[in-house]
């Protein structure tokens, strides 16, 4: 039979899976998915808590205090959301530490180095998107100003849609486009929302899509359960 923490670690997962699929669709995660998530880890945490010495306990202080600490911070500056922020404070909250690797001996800083190499899948497929739009024959800077690296970012960070699917969509992308003297030109950001000018008389404008971090951070956690954090095999013996 599995123990009680495997139990909790699947749930867990499955969880965090559905989050994951519901940010994906919608960009919002229903908050009783977190409250879930807490009270059904909460019987095997204490259990696994019970069993830790002082330095384990010191390190899943140390974790659940870097996951509320920074999710909250990025929250707070608007790189992420509300749902990105409960996510890695309930990550932080019911994953104990389980090894002693420099790196996963800490759990909630061993999941976001997972998620950013997770993260790194986004651009690619970004990437791979805007040269298929090439590929298709379709002019994807005609009519903006922009040099050769402004032209570069843009095909790893934005997307080219329809206005209508943009007005249809705005919970999913940014505007990417701004009107300078009557030029279009990209801009770039890294907050999630903000003001946004006018919308340009075009078929087709540049977006930013908004980076669905619970994917990441889930992605982040199911690689943790499965072998703790990789970058750690990157690290002098």
């Amino acid at each position: 039979m599995l123990s009680p923490e495997w139990l909790q670690k699947i749930a867990a997962a499955a969880l965090l899976t559905y989050a994951a699929y519901s940010d994906l669709r919608t960009r919002e995660v229903d908050d009783r998915v977190w409250v879930l998530l807490c009270a059904i880890s909460a019987p095997a945490t204490l259990l696994q808590l019970a069993k830790l010495d002082h330095p384990a306990l010191l390190a899943y202080a140390a974790s659940s205090y870097i996951a509320f600490s920074l999710g909250l911070a990025l929250s707070a500056f608007e790189l992420m959301g509300w749902a990105d922020f409960l996510a890695l404070a309930c990550i932080g909250l019911i994953t104990p530490p389980a090894s002693r690797g420099p790196i996963s001996s800490i759990p909630s800083l061993s999941i976001l180095v997972n998620s950013l190499i997770a993260s790194i899948a986004y651009p690619l497929y970004l990437l791979t998107r805007n040269l298929a739009a090439i590929i298709r024959g379709e002019k994807l800077f005609e009519g903006i100003e922009a040099g050769v690296l402004e032209k570069a970012l843009a095909l790893l960070t934005l997307t080219r849609i329809s206005v209508e699917e943009y007005e249809r969509r705005r919970d999913f992308y940014s505007l990417a486009e701004r009107l300078e003297d009557g030029r279009r030109r990209l801009t770039f950001s890294l907050k999630i929302g903000g003001e946004e000018g006018p919308v340009p008389q075009a078929a087709r404008v540049w977006v930013s899509p908004y980076v669905p971090y619970v994917v990441m951070i889930a992605a982040g956690y199911l690689m943790y359960l499965a072998v703790g954090c990789p970058l750690e095999a990157l690290l002098p013996k």
